[in-house]
């Protein structure tokens, strides 16, 4: 009879767990975010004032939705950031390991998304009713809020040309990563 209720608690813990995760993609392969100008093979706009340009996409997925009276428990959620390689593009003639720097910090942006994205999950309690529109909105303010950062990054560093704005934000970034 122990053993029984034992393997119901196993059963109802395992069913009730939030699983989730977070992938990097360059290039089709799971890394660890690091970027090399190897990276940047779309076309530049020569039109465009900058010299490079990151590009990035990321989705979420999850699996089943299981409940628990108007409790909703979100398995297996995952949130995908890959770099859009055809999208970011350099002007080979241009490049430089500043620049290089720069351009990591648009990408470690994206990065920190996705880590907001899943400490947003991983810390709401869902319902019945509310789940998927409750994630939608965390992904939806999330995005907003590094899209803006992102454009006010490049007006503040002046696309790295500004070295004492850029020096800040490089310091800004790495703590904001030290804290997931």
């Amino acid at each position: 009879m122990i053993l029984r209720i034992v393997l119901l608690m196993c059963i109802f813990v395992l069913s009730n767990a939030k699983l989730f995760s977070q992938k990097i993609l360059v290039n089709g392969k799971e890394s660890n975010g690091k970027l090399s100008w190897t990276d940047f093979i779309g076309d530049p706009d020569q039109k465009k004032s900058f010299n490079a340009f990151t590009a990035y996409t990321f989705r979420t997925k999850f699996g089943s939705v299981n409940f628990f009276g108007d409790s909703a428990v979100v398995n297996n959620f995952e949130v995908i950031l890959e770099l859009d390689s055809k999208n970011t593009w350099a002007k080979k003639d241009r490049v430089t390991d500043l620049l290089l720097v720069h351009e990591q910090g648009h990408f470690n942006l994206g990065i920190l998304s996705s880590k907001e994205i899943l400490a947003k999950f991983k810390a709401t309690k869902f319902t019945k009713q509310n789940y998927n529109s409750l994630l939608q909105s965390i992904i939806n303010d999330v995005s907003k809020k590094y899209r803006d950062l992102g454009i006010k990054y490049d007006d503040e560093t002046k696309h790295s040309e500004n070295r004492e704005q850029q020096l800040k934000w490089n310091s800004f970034i790495t703590e904001e990563l030290a804290k997931y």
